[in-house]
């Protein structure tokens, strides 16, 4: 599989989009139609993945801080007798 830079990418998604026809350019390069309705689907969505990918890692946060907290809690419960009794503190 072929690496391409960022550059060769953007040249020629603004080459379809002056031309208006993805095949005639990919033949022009020498590329696959696929790989470049894959560039063209990145580049239309790009907004979204970027959302979803920062939804997921403030997902996976949220649960390591509560793994954390259910951690600190049973640390608790052991180091102060207190935090056995279920009862709140006044």
């Amino acid at each position: 599989m072929r690496s391409y830079s960022r550059e060769f990418k953007v040249q020629i998604l603004k080459e379809i989009e002056e031309v208006k026809n993805i095949s005639l350019v990919c033949k022009k390069h020498d590329l696959s139609t696929s790989t470049v309705s894959g560039w063209l689907h990145l580049d239309k969505n790009r907004d979204q993945i970027a959302e979803a990918k920062a939804t997921r890692e403030l997902h996976k946060k949220i649960k390591d801080q509560e793994d954390e907290i259910i951690v600190l809690r049973a640390l608790l419960k052991k180091t102060f007798p207190l935090w056995n009794n279920e009862k709140k503190l006044s």
